[in-house]
């Protein structure tokens, strides 16, 4: 089995600090030819120059272009068989040809990533310092951040927008989450990020995933200019996600909506545990149509128990209120974005990102809902 290091996640809140780490990252980080002759050693170190971390092999083993490389020496349980086999792998001339025209991503003498000759490094610090070169984007203030093998996520609010859900309820703040990496694993991207101050409830949502992201190809002078155009376009839908959101107080949760999220394929399951119950589809078979009929019930009750089973105290609060006559589909997807916080940063994050899909899903499908406009 390969000793490869296991990969942390760092989580930041203040700016300053994340622009030191990131500074940090990028003089640590360097991107250099694969080598014409590759010898793993102890199954730790290749040309006894290198370690590596598990993304840093996963993709070596993957740029071979060998079907379940990475699993095959996962499987092998005896010390140094994983190392002896690679040797006489990559010590074939089909192998070199495959990994000569890739880089490896080496960070303090450890391999985190392998990309291709046409790939443009665009560090997380470079990247930073154009969102915010010549004061742009200054009305933006850093909510959370997380770093995971140079994969950057930061979210964003502006210092002074947002808009309330309804007379008298608090505000909710409105900004942008960029997205970078350095190992090749995610685009320059952008998304539209909304915050609930009142309990730190944040939710990410795309508008146009074409339009607000770009490869990490071409001149680098040109990826500014990439990046100024994809901020612009994200926030010119301020507005579309505000109406999003907003429509969800508008929407009552009944006792027919979750049967109407099921029967329309709603993208519910953005719990880790909502995936593993393998909630009912109209494209499960079953044996008999009482198989049928009790798996549609439980996957019902499943949906319906979501505010008691996730939501946090000031969600149960107001969906066991008596002083109003029906739940809104607000308080039902802000279960998910609580519960988020009490997962690991990655998994918050796409949970948070799940329910920002989840978000525009019911604002499609609003009128099937039960859309009541003020």
């Amino acid at each position: 089995m390969l000793k490869h290091k296991p990969i942390e996640t760092q989580t930041y809140s203040s700016f300053e600090h994340l622009k030191h780490n990131v500074a940090l990252e990028e003089d640590q980080t360097s991107y250099t030819h694969v080598p014409m002759e590759i010898i793993f050693e102890d199954d730790q170190w290749i040309n006894n120059q290198y370690t590596f971390n598990t993304h840093g092999i996963k993709a070596l083993c993957q740029a071979t272009n060998v079907n379940g490389l990475f699993s095959t020496m996962e499987a092998m349980e005896h010390p140094h068989m994983s190392s002896t086999f690679l040797n006489k792998l990559f010590d074939q001339q089909s192998i070199k040809n495959e990994l000569a025209s890739k880089r490896l991503v080496v960070n303090n003498g450890t391999i985190v990533g392998v990309v291709g000759s046409r790939y443009l490094p665009y560090s997380n610090s470079q990247f930073l310092d154009d969102l915010f070169r010549d004061d742009k984007n200054d009305s933006l203030e850093l909510e959370r951040a997380t770093v995971t093998n140079t994969k950057m996520t930061a979210n964003f609010v502006e210092r002074s927008m947002g808009f309330k859900m309804k007379d008298g309820e608090d505000f909710t703040k409105i900004g942008i989450s960029v997205r970078n990496s350095g190992v090749g694993d995610t685009k320059v991207g952008t998304n539209i990020f909304t915050l609930r101050p009142k309990c730190l409830n944040g939710m990410m949502h795309y508008v146009d995933k074409g339009s607000t992201s770009t490869k990490h190809t071409g001149m680098e002078d040109l990826m500014k200019y990439k990046l100024d155009k994809i901020i612009t376009l994200a926030k010119d839908q301020y507005e579309v996600v505000k109406e999003r959101v907003q429509a969800l107080t508008q929407i009552p949760y009944t006792n027919t909506t979750a049967d109407t999220f099921l029967k329309l394929e709603a993208p519910v399951d953005i719990l880790p545990q909502l995936k593993r119950d393998k909630l009912w589809t109209p494209k499960k078979k079953f044996s008999d149509v009482n198989t049928h009929h009790e798996d549609l019930s439980r996957s019902k009750k499943i949906l319906d128990e979501v505010p008691t089973k996730y939501g946090g105290v000031h969600t149960l609060a107001v969906w066991n209120s008596t002083f109003r006559d029906q739940n809104s589909m607000y308080e039902w997807v802000e279960s998910f974005t609580v519960h988020a916080q009490t997962l690991p940063a990655e998994v918050q994050l796409e949970v948070e990102q799940g329910a920002g899909e989840l978000t525009a899903w019911i604002s499609n499908h609003k009128e099937e809902l039960g859309y009541l406009p003020f």
